[in-house]
């Protein structure tokens, strides 16, 4: 069975009453009240509110497995997906936190071996997607079409202590399966996985290459923000992505030598990381990169 599943806008998932389900935790995903509103924090707009979050581990199987953590807020509208370490810097800075552990957060960000650099905006504006990533050495933004084409199987698994449903898909070049668990009234997902009558849980393409693995839900504790421009490049997705994979995983064949200022290196047990310019930020590993998106 194939149906065309597009986030026109998640309340229509959401439903305008409280919706519960029984499972490890009890959750109720509504409407209304909304989060407590807070004054505008510098360096921030404000895109939506956020009622859970689920951490996702993400594993790419290359020579090593390399594992990322990242996660995703969802509300009635709007979700967010990203890197756990950024989250962070956003959820303490948001908060009012000390200047101190704030810059904790962000040499964090500087120093990490495998960082998820792209952030996605799923329904954001509504009915699509908008992408923020980094291409070194500069920072690009970007909007897509959130429709997929799924078509749903018979396999049926526990994750969480969630029943989950499976369904496939194609997009970016590869072949995606995924777990859904139909109790939790959210069509969104972990990347740029999204559509289906419930929360994605678990994402594998057909290669086993690339695995998105939720790992614990909990109730949101930050809104959904975006860091303000700060020289963001617009661009097309399908220009982005063919200079990335040009690139071969090796952003410093992007760096024109006239373009660099100041350069700061950080050593780490994989090889280290070097920032360029003051804002972007070149992972030296020694594994094999694998693109997420191959076209």
């Amino acid at each position: 069975m194939v149906r065309n599943l597009s986030i026109i806008a998640c309340a229509l998932l959401f439903m305008s009453a409280s919706i519960s389900v029984d499972a490890q935790e009890h959750v109720v995903v509504s409407a209304s009240p909304r989060q407590t509103e807070k004054a505008k924090v510098a360096g921030y707009d404000r895109i939506g509110d956020a009622l859970y979050e689920v951490i996702y581990e993400y594993r790419i199987l290359t020579d090593v497995s390399d594992t990322y953590s990242t996660i995703l807020q969802f509300g009635t509208e709007q979700a967010r997906f990203l890197d756990y370490l950024a989250y962070k810097v956003d959820s303490l800075t948001y908060a009012g936190a000390p200047e101190d552990s704030i810059a904790k957060a962000n040499n964090d960000v500087d120093r990490s071996d495998f960082y998820f650099d792209p952030v996605i905006f799923q329904n954001w504006p509504e009915g699509s997607m908008t992408v923020d990533d980094v291409l070194v050495p500069g920072t690009f933004t970007y909007s897509e079409n959130m429709a997929h084409e799924w078509t749903f199987g018979n396999g049926e698994k526990e994750i969480c202590g969630y029943p989950c449903k499976e369904a496939k898909t194609s997009y970016g070049g590869r072949e995606w399966t995924v777990w859904f668990a139909p109790s939790i009234p959210s069509n969104a997902g972990p990347w740029k996985l999204g559509g289906l009558p419930g929360l994605i849980m678990e994402a594998q393409d057909a290669e086993g290459i690339h695995h998105f693995t939720a790992t614990a839900l909990r109730k949101a504790a930050c809104p959904i923000v975006r860091v303000q421009d700060a020289g963001r490049d617009k661009t097309q997705r399908d220009r982005f992505i063919q200079r990335r994979n040009a690139s071969g995983g090796n952003s410093l064949n992007n760096i024109p030598t006239e373009s660099i200022t100041s350069i700061s290196v950080f050593k780490n047990d994989n090889g280290g990381t070097i920032k360029v310019n003051g804002r972007v930020t070149v992972r030296m590993t020694n594994h094999t990169w694998i693109p997420l998106e191959l076209e």
